[in-house]
């Protein structure tokens, strides 16, 4: 039984060569969307984040109190 990856290549080596040239540029789009997922996930992350705690706020901002907080703050300029 052969492997995904032998299957891809025993594919690609049918294509002609105009068809190989034409999914050239999206395999290496493939390649490189595959790379930045690999990498983002790997990246350690400090916690908690840089701007975590940069807002104090003045009473408990639940849900429960979100109209009370829109209410309050919608249409003021900000400073």
């Amino acid at each position: 039984m052969s492997t995904p990856r032998e299957k891809m290549h025993a594919l690609i080596d049918s294509l002609s060569d105009s068809a190989a040239a034409e999914l050239l540029p999206e395999l290496r789009l493939l390649k490189l969307q595959a790379e930045a997922r690999s990498e983002r996930v790997s990246a350690p992350r400090d916690w908690p984040p840089s701007w975590f705690g940069s807002v104090e706020g003045s009473r408990p901002d639940l849900s429960e109190h979100i109209d009370d907080i829109l209410g309050a703050e919608f249409g003021r300029r900000a400073q």
